[in-house]
């Protein structure tokens, strides 16, 4: 979980850590819907390889339990704010603009079971390759 090197020079649980950013930020942009017309911050990012390493950057010194439990908290918290969407709020694709087309379902899909289907892929050939 610890060994440097399965993306770039990222561990698990570097990894676990970023997917956790990028979910909570999910969360945030979920729970603000009905209050705030503001373009959330996850679709706002410019420089995604500068926000990746910023977020690095914070949880690099972090005990792997503390990720774990933050990895397993988020998950829990957009389960439960995606549950909460109705149905035609998740797949309006006009219902907002700054969605430039797409589904609000596009987002939650690309930041939550997408991007974790990714780094899962790249864990599980990291390990092939390295006999982990």
């Amino acid at each position: 979980m610890l060994r440097a090197g399965v993306v770039g020079l990222w561990s698990i649980k570097d990894l676990l850590a970023h997917l956790t950013a990028w979910e909570s930020e999910l969360v945030t942009a979920l729970a603000r819907l009905a209050v705030s017309r503001k373009i959330p911050h996850i679709v706002e990012i410019d420089d995604l390889d500068e926000w990746n390493m910023e977020v690095y950057a914070v949880n690099a010194r972090r005990a792997l339990s503390d990720v774990l439990e933050d990895f397993q908290g988020v998950h829990k918290h957009l389960l439960k704010a995606v549950e909460e969407i109705d149905e035609k709020t998740l797949t309006n694709p006009r219902r907002f603009p700054w969605m430039e087309g797409e589904p609000l379902s596009y987002l939650i899909a690309e930041n939550g079971f997408w991007h974790e289907s990714e780094h899962a892929d790249q864990i599980l050939e990291w390990r092939k390759t390295n006999g982990v």
